[in-house]
Parts: C-alpha cells; sequence; structure tokens
C-alpha cells in the first residue's frame, strides 16, 4: 500500500509557509500546519506527519523540552473536528478564533485533562489519554 503521507521535503515547505505567514512559529501557525497537512493526506496519515516534522523540527533546533506529543496530538485532532469541506483556512481561522488563541488551551483541554499531566515529561515523550481530572 503506498503511502499518501506528506513527505518530510513537503513537512518542511508547509512549515515554511506557515512561519511565513505568521511571523513566527507560535500556537496559530501549528494548527494552520496541521490544518495544511489535512488537506494533503488522511488524518492519522497527517498526524503522524504531524508529530514526526515537529519533533525532528524540535531535535533540529535543540528544543526538544519544547514538544509535546499530547498537546499535539490533542490540537491536531480539535483542527480536525473543526474543520468544513471547501473551507480555506483564513475562514477556518475566523471561524474558530477561539481555537487560535492559546490562553484559551484550558478550556479546551482542561476538562480531560490535569494541567500537571499536560505538563509532565510523560506527556511530552507520547499521548496520554485524557481522563477526567478531580475536582
Amino acid at each position: 500500500m503506498t503511502s499518501l503521507a506528506p513527505s518530510p521535503a513537503r513537512f518542511d515547505a508547509l512549515f515554511g509557509r506557515c512561519v511565513a505567514q505568521h511571523g513566527r512559529f507560535g500556537h496559530p501557525a501549528h494548527l494552520h500546519l496541521a490544518w495544511l497537512l489535512l488537506e494533503d493526506a488522511p488524518a492519522l496519515e497527517a498526524l503522524a506527519m504531524f508529530n514526526a516534522g515537529l519533533l525532528a523540527l524540535a531535535e533540529r533546533l535543540n528544543l526538544n523540552d519544547k514538544y509535546n506529543a499530547t498537546l499535539t496530538t490533542a490540537f491536531f485532532f480539535l483542527v480536525l473536528e473543526r474543520r468544513q469541506a471547501g473551507q480555506n483556512w483564513e475562514a477556518f481561522a475566523a471561524q474558530h478564533a477561539d481555537l487560535l488563541d492559546w490562553e484559551q488551551r484550558g478550556r479546551f483541554l482542561g476538562p480531560f485533562y490535569e494541567l500537571e499531566a499536560l505538563n509532565s515529561a510523560a506527556a511530552r515523550r507520547g499521548f496520554l489519554m485524557p481522563s477526567v481530572p478531580t475536582p
């Protein structure tokens, strides 16, 4: 079976496009990259490229403490959930400005994760399944 996933070169090109458009690789650019990868490949293949590409980038730049597999995967699926057929990035971003606001992350992930768990070494290394935080 032939993989439809974007190549590392394609990841790098899309990454460059996001940085150029957003001026830096902050949270909105991360989500834009996820959105672009979802335009190129089925969801699980796009997710694999997103995670692998971001991890490789963090390693190349010696920013290993910046990569968080749990946050990356959770926000990827939020983008997937909210995407609409035929919608361009600008329309997506305008409709889901709350998702692009890093300060709102607790609103999205708080019902499923303790802050301590999200900041853990385990969350950085691999995806942690959601769990209901204790009150």
